[in-house]
């Protein structure tokens, strides 16, 4: 059924969803019962299903990266409007860098996320109440295991990895737990691990949901929601997001306060109220338990764990053995991913013997870059998954 309105030249699509028999194993022990997949696919496949170009999201984006969406069975009201476009349609599309007249793109929500995958929010096999507090720690490694699962449930052997922000990492450790299922991959504004910097503001962030009154641990789904502590932690990651010296002319012009979230200090700078404007329409649409389970798997990151020898060249030798193309995007501005430690991501390619195209893009979009100025990457991309 077409909706009433919908953005002209956007196609319409629906989230699928994929339920695992049994259980879902994590790297620390913990097992999460009955694992549903919300993902969501563009273009056809081939016959040989050898076409496919898997995507990852954001921190706090979601499946839907393409098209016009305007309903998730299960959201509820998380789902808002400007949910409803596809997150990447200035490069998904016929045409554009991620050509759905050549390629097959899969997107699909992680575990512990809000909007369709099994997460906190979602009801517990055990007693059918929220997980809440009960739902486990999850690491980047489960993620990119999850993932080759849905692959192979839709019989797919090997794709492109496309990852920006944190989907780089989760790109990162699902092609060196399965190098021999990779095409090529690329990583925009990502990286190996989170720098100390990073970690910090991410645990900042963490403290700001936990502090929370209404937290209550985790178990606060019947309400009242903890969306000040849930504002808060946006704000705080907010300000790596954005191009700081370029705020005042991003922000906008009017000043004012949010209601509810202040009560002795009034803005007096267009700065102030678009950060309490970010904040407060964020914790509209997302989830605080699974923004903590994302932002605490982001910090804890460091490919080279994922080998005993601890060095990323154990780490990635099967880039080395499988000859995965790669090609890394650095931003100049970037304060989440900076340039010095994607410099050191594409050095420690070269030093593990592994070929990697590395471009510095020259923006003052800061880390949105990717999701702003497409045509700032669409040569690359379109040479390597030529």
């Amino acid at each position: 059924r077409t909706p009433s309105y919908m953005p002209m030249q956007l196609p319409y699509v629906q989230t699928r969803f994929l339920d695992l028999p049994g259980s879902f194993p994590l790297r620390n022990g913990a097992v999460v019962e009955k694992v549903r997949i919300a993902y969501e696919q563009y273009g056809t496949p081939s016959p040989e299903k050898d076409n496919v170009i898997l995507l990852f999201h954001a921190l706090s984006g979601s499946q839907h990266a393409y098209g016009y969406n305007p309903d998730v069975p299960g959201i509820g009201a998380l789902w808002k409007p400007e949910n409803h476009e596809g997150w990447w349609n200035s490069i998904i599309g016929p045409g554009k860098p991620l050509d759905t007249d050549r390629f097959c793109i899969i997107c699909a929500n992680y575990l512990g996320g809000c909007y369709g995958t099994t997460g906190p929010a979602s009801p517990s096999p055990a007693d059918g109440l929220p997980y809440g507090s009960r739902f486990p720690h999850v690491e980047v490694a489960d993620q990119a295991r999850l993932q080759a699962l849905l692959l192979d449930s839709l019989g797919i052997e090997r794709v492109h990895l496309v990852g920006p922000s944190v989907g780089g990492l989760i790109a990162l450790s699902l092609a060196c737990q399965f190098p021999e299922r990779v095409k090529s991959f690329i990583s925009i504004g990502s990286g190996y691990r989170a720098s100390i910097e990073h970690r910090l503001s991410l645990f900042e962030q963490i403290l700001a949901i936990e502090l929370d009154p209404d937290f209550r641990d985790g178990d606060y789904y019947q309400g009242p929601f903890p969306k000040k502590g849930l504002a808060f932690a946006r704000i705080i990651g907010h300000k790596s997001f954005v191009y700081q010296e370029g705020l005042e002319q991003r922000a906008r012009k009017e000043v004012g306060g949010q209601s509810g979230m202040l009560a002795w200090l009034r803005p007096t700078r267009s700065t102030q109220s678009y950060m309490l404007h970010q904040g407060t329409k964020f914790a509209e649409r997302f989830d605080a338990n699974s923004y903590l389970r994302i932002a605490d798997m982001w910090a804890e990151f460091d490919i080279r764990d994922h080998a005993p020898e601890g060095t990323f060249s154990a780490a990635l030798e099967g880039f080395r053995r499988e000859t995965i193309p790669a090609l890394i995007f650095s931003i100049n501005t970037d304060c989440c991913f900076r340039p010095a430690e994607q410099q050191d991501f594409a050095d420690q390619m070269e030093k593990a013997g592994i070929p990697a195209e590395f471009h510095t893009i020259i923006s003052t979009k800061g880390h949105d870059s990717f999701l702003l100025e497409p045509e700032l990457y669409a040569e690359p991309i379109r040479r390597i998954l030529g």
